[in-house]
This record gives structure tokens, sequence and C-alpha cells, in this order.
């Protein structure tokens, strides 16, 4: 009897230590399933950095040596390294996500920007595309066709951005697909055009014959330098700006304005054809008409800017926007409304492009 009794303690003894671990199993597997389910997207895509940056640590001549220069690895190249694993729609776990990470180099850092696609449930949003979606008022106000590019054109437009913690206007989509954007607001300090020695006249009143020369373009550059964060310089293109010449009663002219240039600049500010495209009133022709201020988002005060072209009857003066466009001495301090163009690969989380919710960049 005294054996049997101990042959049933030692079933029972062996029985609990098993239910035991089925217990700890039943956890473990309920832990990891509720942990998958609580990924999102965003998480993945954090995960999809971080294993980007560990991938590039140990394969540094793999980046890019030049400035803006871009390398992407993919998520199927994170997974067969066993830096990250397989990637799996939150929404739905039978689907694998496809994507990859891009790199740029901006100064002595490096930016990392995740681009993740889940079929039908979750893709990459772009900027372009909601602005090539986006819909006229019923007052006209709103993205049209000019020449190849895309422009916002009316008075209340809702081509707002938030970028690198400031807010910024779309003008357009160039024909590259990359977008320019103008500071919302106006600097607080104001600068000079140019404050040179100038012989065409008795004063010192600024040169305007050589951009590259002049101390609005150095003023520019130490803008872009101290303000922008390295992943904000990493979404900005180069472009080649155009600083050609008019006289007050000239026709608006695009030919006129590239007739001189200056080639891969990361700044700049407006230029006259802006001002005439952003306006919905057909008698807006020439720089001196009053109509380009009519139904013109850049008429508001906010604007009150120099702008890339100076005159080509003299050597000292240069136009300016305040309502309309003017022009004035180039050694005339004002403040001023930057403009840079971001790429083409610029992602949106959300926002609407109104003021009081302006799209979100990634």
């Amino acid at each position: 009897m005294g054996n049997l009794i101990n042959f049933v303690r030692d079933k029972i003894y062996y029985l609990l230590i098993g239910t035991i671990v089925i217990i700890v199993l039943i956890i473990v597997v309920n832990a990891c399933s509720a942990s998958f389910s609580k990924k999102t997207y965003d998480s993945i895509e954090k995960d999809m950095v971080k294993a980007a940056k560990e991938y590039y640590s140990s394969r540094e001549d793999k980046l890019p040596k030049e400035d803006n220069g871009t390398v992407k690895v993919n998520i199927s190249t994170l997974v067969e390294t066993e830096l990250l694993y397989e990637v799996k729609d939150p929404k739905k776990e039978s689907n694998l996500c496809t994507g990859y990470v891009e790199v740029t180099k901006v100064g002595d850092e490096y930016s990392y920007i995740p681009f993740l696609s889940c079929k039908g449930n979750y893709e990459p949003s772009y900027l372009t595309d909601k602005i090539k979606n986006s819909k006229l008022d019923e007052y006209g106000n709103g993205v049209y066709t000019l020449n190849g590019e895309l422009v916002y054109r009316g008075k209340e437009v809702n081509n707002y951005v938030s970028f690198n913690d400031l807010v910024w206007r779309i003008v357009k989509v160039d024909s590259a697909g990359d977008i320019k954007l103008v500071l919302a607001e106006r600097t607080q300090d104001s600068y000079p055009w140019d404050t040179a020695y100038n012989s065409d006249k008795e004063d010192s009143s600024g040169v305007t014959t050589n951009y590259l020369q002049t101390d609005i373009r150095k003023t520019l550059d130490k803008y872009y330098e101290d303000t922008f964060s390295a992943e904000s310089k990493a979404k900005i293109v180069s472009k080649d700006i155009c600083v050609g010449k008019y006289t007050k009663e000239d026709q608006f002219s695009t030919e006129k304005e590239c007739s001189i240039k200056k080639e891969n600049e990361k700044i700049g500010l407006l230029n006259a054809s802006d001002f005439q495209n952003a306006s919905l009133d057909s008698k807006c022709l020439n720089l001196s008409d009053y109509e380009c201020g009519n139904y013109n988002y850049l008429s508001d005060l906010d604007f009150n800017t120099w702008l890339l072209n100076s005159s080509s009857q003299n050597t000292y003066k240069v136009f300016y926007l305040s309502g309309t466009i003017k022009e004035t001495l180039a050694s005339v301090n004002k403040k001023i409304n930057p403009v840079v163009y971001l790429s083409n690969k610029t992602l949106v989380t959300s926002g609407k492009g109104t003021l009081e919710e302006p799209y979100i960049l990634k």
C-alpha cells in the first residue's frame, strides 16, 4: 500500500511540474503574440532605421562620401544579415512588408529615412502626391499646372508645411518634382541686399553685378548653416537659382530671370515670376501692375522680403515685395523670407496643408 502511495505521489509531482511548464509556455507565447499585436508602422520604421545604422556601422566604406550623396539598404538585406526580423504587416500577419532605408550624407553626419510598404495597408505618403491630389476651392484657390509645374495660386491656399520646426508655404512643384518652399514669416532680423561701395553712385549703396559676391547670398548661406538640422538638410536639394535682371516696366519673363543663374544653391529668395504666378488676376502682366497683388497669398505683408532679381537699369537697385513689387537701394535693410527646395522623395506623416493642420514631414 505504501509503495502505491509513493508511486502516486511521484506521478503527481511530475504532473505538477509538467503543468507549470505548460502554463509558462502559454504565458510566453501570449506575451510574444501581444508584443506583435502592439507593433505599429511607426515602430517598424524605427526598427528599420536602427538596423540600417547597425548595418553600416561595420560597412562604413559603403556610405556615401560626397555631401548629399545617398545609398539605400533593403529590408531583405537587413533580414539576411540578421539585423531585422521579417517585417509582417501589423494589420495582416500573413503579409510581408517590403521597403528600404535611404542614407544621405549631410556634412559630417548621416540621415536615415525609412520607406516602408505593406501592400494594401500602408505605403509611403509623398508630399508631391498630396499636392497633385489637392482640389481647387469654389473661388479658384489651389494648385494649377503652369509650364509643366504645379503652382499654388490664389489668396486662401492650403499650402502650409511644418519643416525644421518652422512654418513654410509651398510655392510650387517644379518639373523635376522637387518642392519649392518659402518661409511663412519674415526673419526677425533685417539685412541689406549688398553694401559694397559702388562708384556708379556717390554714396555706398551696394553692387548688384555679381550675385556670388553679394551680402544677401552670404546672409542666406549663414541662415542655412545655422538654422537647419542635419535631418532637414538631408531633405533639401540644390538648385540653379535665377538672378536675372528687370526694369520696373518689364513684363514678367522666366527667360529674362534665368538669363543669369547661380548654380547648385541650397537656399535663395523668391523670384519676381513667383509673385505673378501666385496671382489669379489675368491683368498681372508687368512688374509694375498693381493687379498682381489681387487674389495672391504672396501679397500678404508676411512676405515683405527681398527678391533675387535686381535692376537692369543700374547696378545699385533691387526689387522687393511689399504687397506689390517695388524697387529700392541694395544697401537698405530688409527682413527676408528664405526659399529652399525639398526633394521629391519627401514624405508626409499627417496634416491637411492648412495653417491649423500643416503637412507634417517624416
